[in-house]
């Protein structure tokens, strides 16, 4: 059993990032350290847990944020859980843990999408090197890996705002690591305004795309989010 660094990058969310915090201090599994990397101008509050360290990002952006979250964890394991997200299987890092005990380097789990009405729906896709070429269908909320891929392949693009993950995907995926699926839902995905994958962001996302697909060598992408898998 190794120790699971847990990243929440947060930004002036802190209604959303206290059920997040609490979601990750009920896990099952004991060997954890969360770091919460504010990437806002809003203090984070005490959770009053030393397992929680908070690190300032001064603002520098998301993707950096999870950069900065990576350099300071200690764990062999790292997991991500965003802000306005919430695990719901408190064996969420247990069986993280379990697979990447020897059946993989990376893994990661369904979900659901949950809307402002209290709506929820089943998230529920596999991915693979093969699949990850048309669609990214992973749920960063779900992500827990071996740490030390990052020492072979390098840390997320800061340069790709919208699509760092689906890069960082499919170079793990090129890179020939061993990715496990579960499906059964470990998160609940908030569906809000504020969402980057939002239809206000439209334009920005489009141009992030077509760098990602330039840099990929990909064909036939069109735009979506994880929405319009559900």
């Amino acid at each position: 059993m190794g120790k699971i660094s847990v990243i929440i990058p947060t930004r002036d969310r802190p209604e959303f990032l206290a059920q997040a915090v609490g979601s990750v201090l009920q896990q099952s599994f004991p060997e954890i350290e969360l770091l919460i990397v504010n990437d806002g101008a809003t203090p984070v509050a005490d959770f009053g847990d030393d397992r929680v360290r908070v690190v300032n990002n001064k603002m520098r952006g998301a993707v950096p944020a999870r950069n900065l979250g990576i350099l300071e964890a200690s764990g062999i394991h790292i997991a991500f859980l965003d802000d306005d997200d919430y695990w719901t299987n408190l064996s969420h890092l247990a069986q993280a843990n379990a697979k990447l005990g020897g059946l993989a380097d990376f893994y990661f789990a369904d979900g659901a999408m949950l809307f402002p009405n209290g709506e929820q729906r089943p998230f529920s896709r596999s991915a693979d090197k093969q699949s990850l070429m048309s669609d990214n269908t992973i749920l960063i909320s779900t992500v827990c890996y071996r740490r030390d891929l990052h020492f072979q392949i390098g840390n997320f693009d800061e340069t790709l705002p919208y699509y760092w993950d689906w890069d960082w995907y499919l170079r793990v995926a090129k890179a020939d690591f061993r990715i496990a699926h579960s499906s059964q839902a470990a998160v609940a995905i908030r569906v809000h305004p504020q969402n980057m994958s939002g239809e206000t962001n439209r334009e920005a996302r489009q141009e992030n795309l077509n760098l990602l697909i330039a840099k990929h060598g990909l064909k036939d992408i069109i735009l979506k989010n994880h929405l319009d898998f559900v």
